[in-house]
């Protein structure tokens, strides 16, 4: 009866286990373009400039750019999208990304600073689209309003 008992609870746990690494890379996968929507920076002066005083204006640092690069983003190589559409008043780019041995990685550009949140992508991810508001910007660039990427084989 207790042997019974034991395998009972252990194929429980196991399932439980594998239960929750797949939805653990499920939402790691999902989230990992999902940029935060603001940040905090404390920036100052490199080089103080003689007569004048520095302040700090405590506003949020606002998403305003994403892009991809094919490598770390150091090395510059960042990936125009491989197709643009109006789509119900909305600009949706898309971009393709091949299984290949180069990692694809995110860089998430904010207002007002130049402090840049990067991360590889997950290697599952195939394709992403970006939706764009047509009608505001932040930083003069168009407000994100949608991004969704997908994986693949």
């Amino acid at each position: 009866m207790r042997l019974c008992s034991y395998f009972t609870a252990y194929f429980m746990a196991l399932a439980c286990f594998i239960t929750l690494t797949v939805a653990a890379r499920t939402v790691s996968a999902a989230d990992a373009v999902r940029c935060p929507p603001t940040i905090e920076v404390k920036q100052r002066l490199a080089v103080p400039v003689p007569g004048w005083s520095v302040i700090s204006e405590e506003l949020p640092h606002q998403l305003a750019g994403l892009t991809f690069f094919d490598g770390k983003p150091e090395e510059k190589a960042s990936l125009a999208p491989d197709k643009q559409a109006k789509v119900n008043g909305k600009t949706v780019a898309s971009w393709t990304f091949e299984a290949s041995g180069r990692p694809i990685w995110v860089a998430c550009r904010y207002s007002s600073t130049d402090a840049v949140l990067t991360r590889e992508l997950p290697k599952n991810i195939r394709t992403c689209l970006i939706t764009y508001a047509t009608t505001e910007t932040i930083a003069g660039l168009p407000v994100i309003e949608k991004v969704d990427c997908k994986g693949g084989q």
